[in-house]
């Protein structure tokens, strides 16, 4: 796991707070298995805007399925040879 993938995993777990039982993979999906409402994405991408120093459209929230949804959207916001990335 890269340090980019543990930093989203991390904020997923904040997020998924709730969830004490929690077996977080790639696939695991937001909605079915977190319970994560339209509300709940939006403070988990500022929760990752705020920790990463990054910008994330609102409309990509919307998008968001699967915690690899969440990465492959935080890989594509990250500067060019950001060391978070690697």
């Amino acid at each position: 796991m890269d340090v980019l993938q543990e930093k989203v995993f991390e904020a997923v777990r904040k997020q998924a707070w709730h969830r004490r039982d929690l077996a977080l993979t790639l696939a695991t999906k937001l909605a079915d298995e977190l319970e994560f409402d339209l509300l709940a994405r939006v403070q988990l991408g500022i929760r990752l805007e705020y920790s990463l120093r990054i910008e994330i459209p609102d409309t990509q929230l919307g998008q968001w399925r699967t915690v690899a949804d969440v990465l492959a959207c935080v890989r594509r916001q990250l500067p060019t040879g950001s060391p978070t990335g690697t």
